[in-house]
């Protein structure tokens, strides 16, 4: 998801990272033989190995060389640049602070099991105009050898859909004989299934980068289903293969109780996740700015930076990183399943970083099943489906960087059709809807009649409480024209039927915060019936685990109970009455939101009420223009506010030493990212926006009806909030930000 500020195109501020761009850089390596660039290891013996890269000899060093792993590939078999880009890179200056001087240095990376030998290249000067090219090298390491391209990695569990079921998937380089041995002692894995293999190749993908310089090889997804498991008992099991000789070393998961109604569970969930580098090193970037090019606190960084609060772009950050650790701390409290809904990795079209992504997750899915739904950076792309399901986005949106869904349904086995990601299952007292909001949903299509026959078809005696997840959200504070459409779509066709069949809780992503309304239908909150059960559902958006924090609009609609610009992830605990919800902060580690939905002992499903509620519902919400209609003219505003920025770069280099200049693997926060706009906001008042015909008639609007009311608003939350977010009305919070807001 981009901020809600805007996509918008700087093709003609920047030199794009265009297919037609890589490809036209020349493919000879200038080598250096004075240059020396050496290993402490050329043996990979373990996915996750550090290794120390020294150099030493580099002629008139300066702040743009970098240090750079690749791969070869099918694509590019010799790895050049001509057809492909390295898979990470540190800047020579990150660790070596005399680097300017001596022109040596040391650094170390964290090297990945990715199938194929590996070797380091050093970079000289890098530019706009070159990127990573061939012609930039100056020295090349040995390849580093790895002894097991079988080794067994990216493990990860899921549920199939089935009761007494768990799914085990791995990832191979080669297809064999997949084979778990599992058991209920530690150290006696009597019992042994084998399983079945499935690939994809880089012809299946839909276009650049997937099918071109982001392709690496995947290798083999492998896939093990294990049957009759014995509820709320602990199983330990291994995975891998007799043909290749090396199996996993043993892991362990507790299976959920039984499905009814006097069971308990605690399940954890996030949204907008993504991925980054545990040891600081960069990756490769598609977004237009070329952000990931320039060496700290250089000028094109700060203005690369300014253009990430106002363009969107989801980038790698540390906020995953520490997110993951949170959830592997709840490993403890025995929770039966992880959710993603969506944008989990943001690889697009990047295949290497699908694997970090695995590799990262890799503690807590070996342990809890993991399940998915799709956003649009996993799948939008023109006329993406292959086979299947129409697209609701098919001649728009290019998110997914090429791969049309095809590496997150083969890397994540859901229950669910080929590339058609809808599904439901249940677990102790839930049933689970999953749904995707980037195919087709409208009343009538497949879509959506699987939902209403599985929604209509719930035993709400065995399951009282039922939960959906999608990726965007139908209730969000967004305003740009494209996400107030696409809410509006979601409640057209959904949320009669939410309420007729009683859903209690949607939980979804996209928008990169927190935002949880009241029990609400049709924009207005809906008194709970005389037993204390919930007539409507509670909507929450929970994409703050680990991408660039989104902002919130600066009119609340009083349907919103809590709204936060941190990250954090949400947990719950649900048993036949109570279901108990927690959102945590990833800055302190807090609770910084809470709410409670209860059903009473003997609660029954009263289809008739519902019914009736429905038919008879008067609305008492009157939307505000831009809320029904949205601000078409987000993004032309953010690229009349850049344009400005670039033509006065002078203004901004007093943000060379801003922590999102310095560093793009930290943890965001609100106040870094004011850091960064603060700026910016002289300039919305300025002749150059608001009297010129740089701005246009629709971008005014938004700059001022959005924008300039909004500055206040982000101030006041950074400097009256304990933990720098922005909060509404969030029980937990003593600083609460209720009174920065205005309510329409």
């Amino acid at each position: 998801m981009a901020l809600n500020l805007g996509k918008l195109m700087l093709a003609l501020l920047w030199v794009g990272l265009s297919l037609s761009a890589v490809q036209a850089q020349p493919s000879a390596q200038n080598i250096n033989p004075n240059v020396s660039l050496t290993l402490n290891s050329t043996t990979l013996l373990y996915s996750g190995q550090t290794v120390t890269v020294s150099w030493s000899g580099v002629p008139n060093p300066t702040a743009a060389d970098a240090v750079a792993l690749v791969i070869p590939t099918s694509y590019a078999p010799d790895a050049n640049l001509h057809n492909t880009v390295p898979l990470k890179y540190r800047w020579a200056l990150q660790t070596n602070p005399n680097y300017l001087t001596t022109g040596s240095g040391s650094t170390t990376f964290r090297i990945l099991n990715q199938r194929a030998d590996p070797h380091f290249l050093f970079f000289s000067n890098i530019t706009h105009s070159g990127n990573f090219s061939d012609v930039d090298v100056i020295a090349r390491s040995p390849n580093i050898t790895i002894v097991n391209y079988n080794e067994p990695t990216q493990g990860h569990l899921a549920y199939t859909g089935n009761q007494g079921e768990i799914s085990v998937q791995w990832l191979t380089r080669d297809a064999g004989n997949p084979t778990v041995h599992y058991g209920t002692s530690s150290g006696s894995l009597t019992s042994t299934v084998t399983g079945n293999t499935t690939t994809y190749t880089r012809q299946d993908m839909c276009g650049a980068a997937a099918n071109s310089y982001g392709w690496i090889d995947p290798g083999t997804m492998n896939n093990v289903i294990l049957t009759n498991l014995t509820p709320s008992t602990t199983y330990y099991y291994t995975y891998g293969d007799p043909n290749f000789g090396n199996f996993s070393s043993q892991a362990h998961f507790l299976t959920p109780p039984a499905v009814g109604p006097n069971t308990s569970v605690y399940v954890l969930d996030t949204a907008d996740m993504g991925h980054a580098e545990p040891d600081g090193s960069n990756e490769w970037e598609d977004d237009l700015n070329q952000r990931l090019y320039n060496a700290p606190g250089s000028i094109a960084e700060i203005l690369s930076s300014i253009t990430n609060q106002y363009n969107g772009n989801g980038l790698q950050q540390g906020a995953g990183l520490v997110i993951t650790g949170m959830l592997e701390a709840e490993l403890k409290n025995n929770p039966v399943l992880l959710w993603m809904n969506g944008d989990v990795n943001y690889a697009r079209g990047f295949e290497t970083q699908w694997d970090v992504g695995f590799d990262q997750y890799e503690t807590i899915s070996r342990q809890v099943p993991t399940m998915v739904a799709e956003g649009n950076h996993e799948t939008d792309w023109p006329g993406r489906r292959p086979v299947g399901a129409s697209d609701r986005f098919a001649n728009t949106a290019t998110d997914s960087g090429g791969e049309c869904g095809i590496p997150f349904y083969k890397r994540y086995q859901m229950p669910s059709q080929y590339l058609k990601l809808w599904y439901s299952f249940d677990v102790g007292p839930i049933h689970n809807l999953v749904f995707s909001t980037e195919l087709d949903y409208s009343r009538g299509s497949e879509q959506f009649n699987f939902i209403l026959t599985d929604l209509m078809n719930v035993n709400r005696n065995v399951t009282p409480w039922v939960i959906v997840h999608g990726h965007r959200p139908a209730y969000a504070t967004v305003v740009d024209t494209a996400s107030v459409i696409q809410a509006q779509d979601q409640r057209n066709a959904f949320e009669d039927i939410f309420v007729e069949t009683g859903v209690d809780m949607v939980l979804s992503g996209h928008v990169h915060n927190y935002q949880r309304t009241c029990e609400v239908f049709k924009n207005t909150c809906v008194p709970r019936a005389a037993d204390g059960s919930s007539q409507a559902p509670v909507w929450i958006v929970n994409g703050n685990a680990g991408q660039w924090l989104s902002t919130a609009e600066p009119v609340i609609p009083p349907f919103f109970e809590a709204v936060a610009i941190e990250h954090g992830y949400l947990k719950y605990h649900v048993n036949q009455t109570t279901l108990f919800a927690e959102m945590v902060s990833a800055q302190t580690g807090n609770v910084f939101d809470s709410f409670t939905l209860t059903k009473p002992v003997g609660w029954k499903f009263n289809a008739t009420a519902k019914a009736a509620l429905v038919s008879g519902f008067i609305p008492t919400y009157q939307e505000t223009l831009g809320q029904r209609y949205g601000y078409s003219g987000a993004s032309a505003a953010a690229t009349a506010i850049l344009t400005v920025v670039y033509n006065n770069p002078q203004l901004f280099t007093g943000l060379a030493n801003a922590t999102l200049v310095q560093d793009i693997n930290v943890l965001d926060t609100l106040a870094n990212t004011l850091q960064i706009l603060e700026p910016t906001f002289p300039l919305y008042l300025s002749p150059e926006l608001q009297n010129s015909n740089l701005t246009s008639p629709a971008a005014k609007l938004y700059l001022n009806e959005f924008l300039v009311p909004q500055i206040p608003v982000l101030r006041a939350a950074v400097q009256n909030s304990e933990v720098g977010d922005l909060l509404l009305g969030t029980a937990n919070d003593t600083n609460s930000l209720a009174k920065a807001f205005s309510y329409k």
